[in-house]
């Protein structure tokens, strides 16, 4: 078969599909567009069709999703909002065992879009402050971004946030300056019940600023799952058992945010971010995401959304009936637990 370079969508579909399931190698992934499409391709030719890839297998994963129902729906009341999701995965270089970088990424959730992503050394941690932030972003985050660094880097530049609390990250005031006790504000509350209180958190200069704090109780079964899971991590690190004050604060889910929404569209925001966990857990664990094969942003980019992409086609052959019937496994229907 002639040789030629890569000329259709199909072609260059193909490159990335090998590019992305090949281990992210440029040299594997040119010698098989020789092989199965008969395109004669070097790995620097393979190199600068994926690094200009990323936007246009975003593109077609969000078209995808939105064909098959995968996109979540916008709420009404963030209409004028962005959603923005950051996280970050630790990974070994294959074969390793030790951490050797950190994949760090915000995703614009109902735009499908991932507003940053940077690859760092192990030693880098999460944190809000290694975002760009818009007035229109509300940055939804887990424990881990939970510090009052972070909070204020949202405040000063007119964002939001709602943040999964961390005890341990600050202490809260009321406003006559005096400790507050979390539990005793969330006591008596029952399975799925909410409630919401103000407070203040202080600064190193003694400045205060304002927070808000939104609990809901969760149902036996979901705190169940808590203390089991803390348990598993007990044993597996060779821990200590917990205090007693941090097993009673896993029976809620507590929440601190700079939004004056209802306490049911607070927690409908922070389970938006579950269903997103969801998502990453599957290309994790089903095709290998988190092997990022290249520091270069342009690169990381495409591998990305190209196994976004992976994803969402996969979910359409299943719905389509091309398999056998099994589980449901659509994207969304996350429960709101940890």
């Amino acid at each position: 078969m002639r040789g030629r370079v890569i000329k259709t969508p199909s072609d260059l579909l193909s490159l990335n599909m090998l590019y992305i399931t090949g281990e992210g190698s440029f040299s594997l992934t040119a010698a098989a567009m020789t092989v199965t499409k008969g395109v004669k391709i070097s790995k620097i030719g393979v190199y600068d069709r994926i690094r200009n890839s990323g936007q246009w297998l975003r593109w077609m994963g969000e078209a995808l999703c939105k064909t098959q129902g995968a996109m979540l729906e916008k709420p009404n009341f963030l209409e004028d909002k962005d959603i923005i999701i950051p996280d970050g995965t630790a990974e070994a270089v294959k074969g390793g065992k030790k951490i050797d970088y950190r994949l760090h990424y915000a995703l614009d959730l109902f735009n499908f879009n991932c507003r940053h992503m940077e690859l760092t050394t192990d030693k880098e941690g999460e944190k809000l402050s290694r975002y760009e932030i818009r007035e229109t972003d509300i940055y939804v985050a887990d424990r881990g971004y939970c510090t009052m660094t972070g909070l204020e880097h949202v405040r000063k530049a007119n964002g939001n946030y709602v943040v999964r609390y961390k005890a341990k990250a600050f202490k809260l005031y009321d406003a006559a300056g005096n400790v507050v006790n979390v539990l005793e504000q969330l006591r008596g509350l029952q399975a799925l019940e909410s409630r919401d209180f103000n407070a203040y958190y202080r600064l190193a200069t003694g400045e205060t600023q304002p927070i808000r704090v939104v609990a809901m109780r969760k149902d036996e079964e979901a705190i169940a799952g808590s203390q089991r899971k803390m348990e598993q991590t007990k044993k597996k690190k060779q821990k200590n058992p917990p205090p007693k004050e941090t097993l009673e604060m896993n029976e809620y889910v507590i929440l601190v945010t700079s939004l004056g929404y209802t306490n049911n569209q607070i927690l409908e925001v922070y389970r938006a971010r579950w269903q997103i966990e969801m998502v990453f857990w599957r290309l994790k664990s089903l095709f290998g995401y988190g092997e990022v094969p290249s520091k270069r942003s342009d690169t990381v980019k495409a591998w990305f959304y190209g196994k976004l992409f992976l994803a969402a086609l996969c979910e359409s052959i299943l719905k389509q009936g091309s398999f056998p019937p099994g589980p449901d496994t659509s994207f969304a229907g996350t429960q709101l637990v940890e």
